[in-house]
């Protein structure tokens, strides 16, 4: 008699687990929807887009440089004023597609995670790198390039402010 009594209860709180899941999930394809855009674009067009923001931090070297021999950061020391940040900005070109994307994050996000994030996780080509940098790193650097990579048809590039 007691489980009968329990069984509405069970029921209604899967009920409830689902649709908060769902939720969520909807919140989360509308959030990146409104923050990630993809458009067309000409070689020419993207290289603009990509030197306008080069332009704005003409007078700060990148925070993570790249080469074909390596990587090299450019932190900041560890006593440096933190800045305080709002938005980690990502430009990608990709010729093949002849598409353009942008894609805004704001920055409390990223100190949400705890631990480096590791560049060569994510990126094929940089796994043997071992790059990783902090929240607090790019704090310490403040407004400016984290990484600009551009291997054969496909442009990358990561700026905060």
């Amino acid at each position: 008699m007691k489980a009968r009594r329990w069984a509405p209860i069970l029921f209604g709180v899967a009920v409830f687990v689902v649709f908060v899941i769902l939720g969520a999930a909807i919140f989360g394809i509308s959030w990146v929807r409104n923050h990630l855009d993809i458009a067309p674009s000409s070689a020419a067009d993207a290289e603009s887009a990509f030197d306008e923001v080069r332009q704005r931090y003409r007078d700060k070297a990148p925070l993570l440089e790249l080469s074909e021999t390596g990587a090299r950061t450019n932190r900041p020391s560890e006593d440096a004023p933190r800045t305080t940040l709002n938005t980690l900005h990502v430009l990608a070109f990709d010729a093949d597609e002849g598409r353009l994307a942008r894609f805004d994050l704001p920055f409390w996000f990223l100190r949400l995670k705890e631990g480096p994030i590791r560049f060569g996780t994510y990126a094929s080509g940089l796994d043997g790198l071992r790059i990783s940098l902090t929240a607090a790193d790019l704090e310490r650097y403040g407004p400016g390039i984290v990484v600009d990579v551009g291997r054969g048809d496909e442009r990358a590039l990561l700026w905060v402010n």
